[in-house]
């Protein structure tokens, strides 16, 4: 009998070697881990802090060991959640229903406000949102955070946005056709972020109805957050922290230097487009990143998406927003208050 219990003894403990030879991230202290940072392959002006911290120092202030990894950020959300990364920024718009339907991640920063416009043709008669009632409007997908914010504004106008009051027509065209199919008149207006927005304005063949970085229903609203995977959070909280105060610090930075960081962006081919241009757009964002905020922005987005049908009337948009939201030991809430 203890001859069977030993060699029972022997198997579970080659078993735990296996399990632990397999998930290395539990063998490692919090000192030595090197944090996985999710970075778009096309850079834009969103994750401005994200290039900031890097080129300015930001992580290693903070004796942050971390590992850049490229990826497409449609995707970031199922790397977040399979391990291949511990955080990313991502449009909170595109986060939150996915969310109700059970995905895990937590949110502990909001990094700035602004980044989408809906654009109608000049000439068409289509002043404001409210004009939209009837018309079609060209996004690039339905789960796009152009259209989610669009079909919030319009819902708080009293436009239909459900399917069974549908008062608008949405057309789905690639993000690089959409410019082209408002010129040609395929649609009425189009919902698009920066920069692609402003160069449409500049060249004349846009005018913006609604910016969500100006508009006072969405002026204060953090669009952009830092996604973390739970497990990351979870173990290692202290690094998680510096990574935030490091997006942090380098929002600020941006903040105060947006000339500076859209030369620079250009410099280093991390962004398309005009420094000037860019500059011009950043000038319009508040990246004073705040804590307090992003938690503000869960719960807004979650109780606009519940009233529009997206996220489900069985939701508890409270447990939800303290099921997500995090605030990180040792993060101030916002730099500037």
């Amino acid at each position: 009998m203890k001859k069977g219990i030993s060699v029972l003894l022997l198997a579970c403990a080659a078993l735990m070697g296996v399990y632990a030879g397999g998930n290395k991230q539990a063998a490692v202290a919090e000192e030595d881990y090197i944090v996985k940072i999710g970075v778009g392959v096309t850079g834009g002006l969103c994750s401005a802090p994200f290039f900031i911290a890097r080129e300015k120092g930001y992580y290693e202030a903070e004796g942050l060991k971390y590992e850049e990894i490229k990826i497409d950020t449609g995707q970031g959300p199922q790397l977040l959640t399979t391990g291949q990364i511990d955080a990313m920024y991502n449009l909170l718009a595109t986060l939150v229903q996915p969310i109700a339907n059970g995905l895990d991640i937590k949110i502990p920063l909001g990094i700035h406000t602004g980044c989408i416009k809906v654009l109608a043709a000049p000439g068409s008669g289509i002043k404001t949102v409210a004009d939209l009632k009837g018309k079609r409007i060209g996004t690039s997908g339905m789960a796009a955070s152009g259209t989610v914010i669009t079909q919030r504004y319009l819902a708080e106008l009293g436009i239909g946005v459900t399917a069974d009051n549908l008062e608008v027509e949405w057309l789905i065209y690639p993000s690089t056709e959409l410019p082209l199919a408002l010129e040609r008149g395929q649609v009425d207006a189009i919902a698009v972020g920066d920069p692609t927005a402003q160069i449409i304005e500049n060249e004349g063949k846009g005018v913006a109805i609604l910016n969500s970085a100006t508009d006072d229903y969405l002026k204060d609203e953090y669009c952009c957050v830092v996604a973390a995977s739970n497990s990351f959070i979870a173990r290692y909280p202290g690094t998680a922290a510096k990574f935030v105060r490091a997006i942090q610090a380098a929002a600020a930075w941006v903040q105060e230097n947006p000339d500076e960081t859209a030369r620079l962006m250009d410099e280093k081919k991390y962004v398309a487009g005009d420094p000037a241009v860019n500059a011009q757009i950043l000038k319009t964002y508040s990246y004073r990143a705040s804590v307090s905020e992003a938690e503000v922005a869960i719960g807004r987005n979650a109780r606009d998406l519940q009233r529009i049908k997206l996220v489900s009337d069985d939701i508890n948009v409270d447990a939800l927003v303290k099921n997500t939201f995090v605030a990180l030991p040792g993060v101030p809430d916002n730099l500037y208050k």
